[in-house]
């Protein structure tokens, strides 16, 4: 198994950390990150993988409304 993190997965699991439900950091990193020129589907691709191995409910659900909102703008 590959054990090297995306640095993308570093930058949203610290996001993650302040946010909450009403203020969602994830999509902000997100969004800015695609406004630096990175390609919208390695950003959605990791966002779909940390969301996968999220345990808490919470912190799933944080992420996997920062990658709907983020598709949405797509």
């Amino acid at each position: 198994m590959n054990s090297v993190k995306h640095p993308f997965e570093k930058m949203f699991y610290k996001a993650l950390k302040s946010s909450t439900l009403e203020d969602n950091w994830v999509f902000k990193e997100a969004s800015q990150l695609r406004e630096k020129g990175y390609s919208e589907a390695e950003i959605t691709t990791v966002l779909t993988k940390l969301q996968k191995s999220l345990i808490d409910d919470t912190e799933a659900q944080i992420v996997a409304e920062a990658l709907e909102d983020f598709i949405e703008e797509l």
